[in-house]
């Protein structure tokens, strides 16, 4: 059994693969980092010598080791051939299509969040208001307003990642494909330096009022007021 857990909602994937880990009387979990042919081979060896079933865990597996890496080749090879094997990938991001390609048996849940939300934080900029706060009220219709918090706070820190050319400090912006570092590049161009971390510090602090007590709104008005003054 080959079960991959993945997405960018990270909170429902996250919710799905402890159900599922819970479900294990056995489970062993291996450091992406330290993962080989041959640990998996002995952890399974030792499923059989002990005559009880065990579950491999493995999380970031992927993030951790290159898809065109002879290593990573070698361990998808193992897995896909050893019909014994148990094992969960659980991933804190979404996976590549040529990367679930290389597992040819597994079981893949994908968890992601709307492509409407993604077309919100896109559009994070000055003097356009309207059109965000209209977007949230509907976005509101299918997620939790806390969530579309913790994304906007995300947004405007790797906004101020790539203002600042920071990219060798954040994973996330490392990671990025070409077209994604031009694309939060341009978008950080709609604000002045002093701007955008002027806002990022506003959500900080609206963050730590909720956390508070200190502002009678919601997380809901807070974020309608927060997208009023941008």
């Amino acid at each position: 059994m080959i079960l991959i857990v993945h997405g960018n909602d990270i909170e429902k994937s996250r919710n799905y693969f402890f159900e599922e880990k819970n479900k294990l009387k056995n489970a062993v979990l291996i450091n992406p980092e330290s993962v080989t042919v041959d640990l998996l081979f002995q952890t399974s060896e030792n499923t059989h010598f002990f005559e009880k079933e065990t579950t491999i865990i493995i999380e970031n597996f992927f993030s951790k080791i290159k898809t065109n890496s002879n290593e990573f080749k070698d361990i998808t090879s193992y897995v896909n051939k050893n019909k014994t094997i148990n094992i969960i990938f659980w991933e804190n991001t979404e996976i590549s299509k040529i990367a679930l390609s290389a597992f040819s048996n597994a079981t893949v849940k994908n968890f992601s969040l709307p492509k409407k939300l993604f077309l919100f934080l896109d559009n994070i900029k000055p003097n356009n208001s309207k059109y965000l706060i209209n977007l949230f009220h509907e976005l509101l219709k299918t997620m939790e307003a806390e969530i579309i918090f913790f994304m906007i706070v995300r947004q405007l820190r790797l906004l101020i990642a790539r203002i600042e050319n920071s990219s060798n400090s954040i994973d996330e912006v490392k990671k990025m494909a070409p077209w994604q570092l031009f694309k939060f590049k341009k978008q950080a161009g709609y604000f002045s330096r002093e701007k955008l971390i002027s806002t990022h510090k506003r959500l900080f602090e609206i963050d730590l009022d909720q956390k508070t007590g200190k502002i009678p709104f919601s997380t809901e008005k807070s974020i309608d007021f927060f997208l009023a003054d941008l």
